[in-house]
């Protein structure tokens, strides 16, 4: 019995010994093998595991496998050397792209003055805005952007007047483009409270408001009623009254008194349609 057990341990140890001998030439094998294949990555594009040939250059291997390098692509190894056992190649796919761009820098004031004696105050503003057009190249990798290139850039800048609508806290309730508003050259006189030569007895306009300085009389064919105005030299303005003297290019601005009312006859103003409103 002693002697049948000694033979079975036996048996198994060697068994245990060429099972063991076994794999270590399994793995040696595949070791081998894979130190005979050549690894070419191309990104997202596709992998590729290719056997190497005696004295094949890695451009031969790409051939075999028709993968085509692009002028620009780029390859980690030098496509005309040998290729070395269990190499890994890198193929970075690079693609260029012409855009035109364009960007707006905000308006900068470069000059402001406060209008406060007329209804509401109200800003004038003179600034610049700048528009910039480029021509830019985009470079990609594997089909993500790598860097960009401004080849040529252009600028233009504009410059312009806009006036602020203010509540009494200074809040900004709007702003106007005076570059796009319609304007009208026109012949101002002015009349005050009381005007003898005012309608009705001068104190209150022909929309009912209380006659003051910003109400101005217009001839509605020209100029609507219940219109806002911007005049230059005066300020703001809201066309609440008429008059039987203010006919076509004709404007009558009220002010506060006679003395004031004598600077401003028959002047020349420039009269910037704002908007129609219901309130000024």
């Amino acid at each position: 019995m002693m002697k049948n057990n000694i033979f079975f341990q036996t048996a198994a140890k060697l068994f245990s010994i060429l099972v063991f001998i076994y794999l270590l030439a399994r793995i040696l094998l595949l070791f081998n093998l894979t130190r005979m294949f050549v690894y070419i990555d191309i990104g997202e594009e596709a992998s590729y595991m290719s056997p190497i040939y005696k004295n094949a250059s890695l451009k031969q291997i790409l051939n075999l496998n028709e993968i085509n390098i692009g002028a620009d692509d780029i390859v980690s190894q030098n496509i005309d050397e040998p290729l070395k056992a269990s190499l890994n190649v890198e193929i970075t796919r690079v693609r260029q792209e012409n855009k035109q761009e364009s960007k707006t820098i905000p308006y900068r004031v470069i000059w402001r003055r406060q209008y406060d004696s007329n209804l509401r105050k109200v800003e004038l503003q003179k600034g610049v805005e700048k528009h910039i057009a480029m021509e830019v190249l985009e470079t990609f990798h594997n089909n993500v952007l790598y860097y960009s290139n401004v080849l040529n850039e252009r600028s233009i800048a504009l410059e312009y007047y806009r006036l602020l609508l203010l509540s009494k806290d200074d809040t900004v309730e709007k702003i106007y483009d005076l570059s796009k508003a319609k304007r009208i050259k026109m012949i101002a006189t002015a009349y005050y409270p009381g005007d003898p030569l005012a309608w009705g007895d001068g104190t209150i306009t022909f929309l009912g408001h209380k006659m003051q300085r910003g109400i101005v009389a217009v001839d509605p064919s020209v100029i609507p009623l219940r219109t806002r105005l911007f005049i230059s030299g005066y300020g703001y303005g809201y066309a609440g009254d008429t008059g039987n003297a203010i006919k076509g290019n004709r404007i009558d601005l009220g002010v506060n008194n006679a003395e004031e009312e004598k600077s401003w006859m028959f002047r020349e103003v420039t009269v910037y349609i704002l908007e129609s409103s219901n309130k000024w």
